[in-house]
């Protein structure tokens, strides 16, 4: 016996798609009931009810469905955009009809309510210009671009709103946020997706991520998101400026009316109140998700890194900085660290020695691997950016700690160093100590850097695994191990050129640091003044012999690319290096297609000290090249 269904369907557009595509593929034995919008309270039907309608329509008819029991099925329509995501519709009419006449029993699934009115997607609260690229499920690579750019010239005039949160099981929330997206399916949105994870498993329950950056940087990061490449975070981990609550209901006030949007469509009100109700529909399909057990369901909530108390007043009376400023809480807990590492611990004492001889013995191997290796070891950063704090901040005991700590560890770094190089018998320069030997402004450029990165990863625990990466970037260890071996050989350039490298290092971390502590809010700069003052003063003694040896390492560089593949007198230049010297030493190969006399490399010396303008120490290879 064929069953007998009752089909609502679409009577506001052209129905001609209906009676050609959709009808010839229902059973015959079907009521049909054009719907234009009109009531259809007292409507029950003894037959299970299929709709042919867009998305608005189904808004409509769902809470009578719920009301009315009914069992109901989806035939996928023109206007029909969130409807398929939340009822795992299939696209093509056949498929879909084929998966409702195969249903044996109805699949009871949840409705997902605002403020009384359906939800097929999602809630959108606060500012809508921010929040919108959430809501826009399927837009192109090039529209996510087109709205990136468009929102960071508005980020600017961007301030947090007070926002309070009440959960079904009367957890409270006080916070301030950008925005708000609640979803009944974290796969609805991509955004939800991407911050909480799809889940497998339907529950009776909404998931509310809540966007609460304090910089413009953290905007920036999360909209990026929506450009790049898809990522997923991994589930239990959020990003400083997210939170999130699962529930199965929830209430967002604020201090005023609230914006807000259901579905793309905006509303105000004096609260959003959303809900989801357990299994209120009875939906013919064999498609949708396994429902876990309400007794399995257990409320979530997790805001600890949001704003709350007096940074949440903070936060909505000012507009966005362009990075995260610390506020009081935040500047103790730091504080209390940096304390800490400026100790000359045991700890410290015991990998600083290990690290110098480690360091000593790369260096005597020419071993990179080991010398990155010692790199990593030595804890010398962690009382540098404590002296860099106390600079900024006029802390004389953590000044004089740090500084203490600091003297500690060269001290013992150069003696153990030295100890190393006396009982090794070794005299030769090689690459790894030579390179450490002729410092610059770049090795400045490089300590400014890494200075800015080692503040920023002390203030920021999420952050704070890239310290090792830091500590290879400006390598303390190593100019300490080559000066205790410049001591060991009683040879002053050795130590002297190495030592610079490390007070190059030094000056340029307390300066960055100390400027980027300042930035992130860590002291007013009425109180930071003189300790920057005093910070670029060393600097910028340290940085006259630096900028003499890059003008020489620029005039080297262009000479010897001046001299590159020349040919002079059918003789051809390869592998010119130079090096500073009284006169000039150049070093080169020379290749020819028969051997070279003595008179015939004097006259290259001549050419060469003609194009170069001076004299030379000429240190020539000559090779023979048969073509």
């Amino acid at each position: 016996m064929t069953k007998k269904y009752l089909v609502l369907y679409d009577a506001k557009i052209d129905s001609s798609a209906f009676e050609q595509e959709i009808k010839p593929l229902l059973p015959d034995a079907c009521e049909w009931v054009a719907y234009q919008g009109q009531s259809l309270e007292g409507l029950s039907p003894s037959s299970p009810v299929l709709t042919w309608l867009g998305d608005e329509d189904l808004c409509q008819i769902l809470p009578i469905a719920s009301a009315e029991k009914w069992q109901i099925g989806f035939i996928p329509h023109p206007e029909m955009v969130r409807a398929y995501r939340a009822f795992f519709i299939p696209q093509k009419p056949s498929d879909a009809i084929e998966d409702i006449l195969a249903a044996t029993d109805a699949t009871p699934a949840d409705l997902m309510l605002c403020n009384h009115e359906v939800v097929l997607g999602t809630v959108m609260i606060g500012n809508p210009d921010i929040m919108k690229p959430a809501a826009l499920v399927d837009e192109s690579l090039w529209c996510k671009f087109k709205n990136l750019m468009l929102l960071t010239f508005n980020l600017k005039k961007t301030c947090l709103l007070p926002y309070q949160f009440l959960t079904k099981k009367e957890n409270q929330v006080n916070t301030a946020a950008l925005g708000i997206t609640i979803v009944y399916r974290p796969g609805n949105s991509e955004f939800t997706k991407r911050v909480v994870g799809e889940t497998e498993k339907d529950e009776a329950t909404l998931n509310a991520v809540i966007l609460a950056p304090r910089s413009i940087s953290e905007v920036l990061h999360f909209l990026l998101t929506r450009v790049l490449p898809k990522k997923v975070f991994a589930k239990g981990t959020l990003p400083n400026y997210l939170g999130h609550i699962k529930t199965e209901s929830v209430k967002v006030s604020g201090n005023d009316l609230v914006d807000f949007s259901i579905d793309g469509v905006a509303h105000h009100a004096e609260s959003v109140n959303v809900s989801v109700e357990n299994d209120a529909l009875q939906v013919l399909s064999k498609t949708m998700p396994e429902k876990v057990s309400s007794q399995d369901q257990k409320e979530s909530v997790r805001v600890d890194r949001l704003p709350k108390g007096q940074v949440v007043k903070e936060l909505v009376t000012q507009h966005l900085p362009l990075i995260h400023h610390a506020d009081q809480e935040e500047v103790k807990e730091v504080f209390m660290t940096l304390r800490e590492n400026a100790q000359a611990s045991e700890a410290y004492l015991v990998l600083m020695v290990l690290a110098i001889l480690l360091a000593t013995v790369g260096l005597f191997a020419n071993s990179s691997p080991v010398i990155i290796g010692a790199m990593i070891l030595a804890p010398l950063m962690s009382p540098i950016v404590s002296l860099s704090m106390g600079v900024l901040r006029q802390n004389g005991d953590l000044v004089a700690t740090s500084a203490k700590t600091l003297f500690i560890g060269i001290v013992l770094s150069l003696f153990f160093g030295t100890l190393l190089t006396l009982l090794t018998p070794l005299y030769t320069v090689n690459s790894e100590i030579s390179a450490r030997l002729s410092p610059t402004i770049l090795d400045l450029g490089v300590a400014i850097i890494s200075g800015i990165a080692a503040a920023y990863a002390s203030a920021r625990s999420e952050v704070a695994k890239s310290l090792a990466g830091v500590a290879i970037a400006v390598a303390l260890v190593p100019p300490l191990g080559v000066s205790a071996i410049g001591i060991g050989w009683w040879d002053w350039n050795v130590f002297s050129g190495a030592f610079l490298l490390f007070m190059t290092n030094l000056v340029g971390i307390v300066l960055a640091a100390s400027a980027t502590f300042l930035v992130m809010g860590f002291s007013p700069f009425h109180l930071a003044k003189k300790g920057l003052v005093l910070s670029l003063t060393f600097v910028v003694i340290i940085s006259i012999p630096l900028g003499f040896a890059f003008k020489s390492l620029v005039t080297e560089q262009r000479a010897a690319m001046a001299l590159k593949d020349l040919t002079i007198e059918g003789v051809v230049l390869k592998d010119v290096s130079i090096r500073n010297d009284d006169p000039i030493y150049v070093s080169v190969k020379l290749l020819s297609e028969h051997g070279l006399k003595s008179e015939q490399i004097n006259a290259v010396k001549s050419q060469i000290e003609t194009r170069l303008g001076e004299s030379i120490q000429l240190e020539a290879t000559t090779a023979i090249l048969k073509k």
